[in-house]
């Protein structure tokens, strides 16, 4: 079977990829997030997704359609994180540039070092443990972000302490 790349179909799903990197473009050239890390960070995901099932597979455990969309769903959600940061820093017309760009080089770090695990998984065939740093970066984001709404809100009411 060949694929026809002049159909209408496959015209229209080029269409619509076209129109969402598009729009994927302009909200990072808004945010000041460098779109080269962005796509490092996907590709180094994919690379991450696709050892993980290679992995899956050797250790002989189940490999389902559920599990492979909830992980690229949780994956595609971490991405929201420095659109999330950026935004804000936006609204409060602050410069947080630079964390983004650090929040950002972080997540690369952790899904090399997630893709690591995968591939030592892979050649010894046994289960390595792989710490979940993009879970301790999203707690201590978490927490900074409350503690700078806490002051904010001790700055302009002192008396209340809560």
């Amino acid at each position: 079977m060949m694929i026809d790349l002049e159909s209408p179909i496959f015209g229209k799903t080029a269409e619509v990829i076209t129109y969402i990197k598009t729009f994927l473009y302009g909200i990072f050239l808004f945010l000041d997030i460098d779109v080269n890390i962005v796509k490092i960070l996907a590709i180094i995901m994919a690379v991450d997704t696709v050892l993980g099932i290679i992995k899956a597979i050797r250790l002989k455990q189940k490999v389902s359609f559920k599990k492979l969309v909830w992980g690229m769903i949780t994956k595609v959600s971490v991405l929201i994180v420095p659109m999330i940061l950026a935004l804000v820093a936006k609204a409060l017309s602050f410069d947080f540039t630079w964390f983004v760009n650090a929040v950002l080089n972080i997540l690369v770090l952790a899904e090399a070092f997630s893709s690591i695990s995968n591939i030592i998984s892979i050649k010894e065939g046994k289960q390595i443990e792989n710490q979940d740093f993009i879970t301790k970066l999203l707690h201590t984001i978490r927490i900074g972000l409350s503690n700078m709404i806490n002051r904010l809100f001790n700055t302009i009411n002192p008396e209340d302490k809560n």
